[in-house]
């Protein structure tokens, strides 16, 4: 089974000559899932087998493009059972619907967008934190949303992804 999420922060500024790209892939970079149990107990993944990249305007901070794809059965949680509901039929159902992408742009400290999963497109944004030479972009989404309404007492009613990487502003990691 393949998963992908594509993730895109376009740097608006960003010019050929002045832009930088990074790779975003293990074991430098996570990508995480977190569904809720009961609505209240987390559970979480995180997926093992992943690439992409991260163009960035050293001039512009505030901007970027990130594509990131993840092949779903990485995904690896302290439960084989509860990981396999999650990419099974009930759920993610990735055997039928194996791609989730975004694509977006920064606004501020956010990225604004539309996030295709399950077959469905809606808007969607991730909240942007730089700190300690990483960047962290979080977004929730409702599951019922995007037609994943299955095992809703294991799922909840809402998901967090996750993305970590290094900041390529303060790390040096161009490519």
């Amino acid at each position: 089974m393949r998963f992908v999420f594509s993730l895109l922060l376009l740097f608006g500024a960003a010019t050929p000559a002045s832009a930088g790209q990074a790779s975003v892939s293990p074991p430098a970079s996570a990508v995480e899932l977190r569904s809720y149990g009961l609505g209240l107990l987390p559970l979480d993944g995180k997926f093992t087998r992943f690439h992409g990249w991260l163009r960035y305007d050293p001039a512009n901070p505030g901007a970027c493009q990130v594509v990131l794809e993840i092949e779903a059965a990485s995904l690896t949680m302290p439960s084989d059972t509860v990981r396999d509901r999650i990419t099974g039929p009930e759920m993610l159902d990735a055997a039928r619907f194996p791609d989730i992408a975004f694509h977006g742009a920064c606004e501020g400290e956010t990225v604004a967008g539309a996030l295709t999963m399950h077959g469905q497109t809606h808007p969607f944004s991730l909240d942007i934190v730089r700190s300690a030479g990483t960047i962290e972009a979080t977004g929730r989404l409702r599951r019922a949303e995007w037609g994943v309404d299955g095992s809703p007492v294991l799922g909840g009613s809402t998901v967090r992804i996750r993305v970590i990487t290094p900041d390529p502003l303060h790390t040096g990691s161009n490519t």
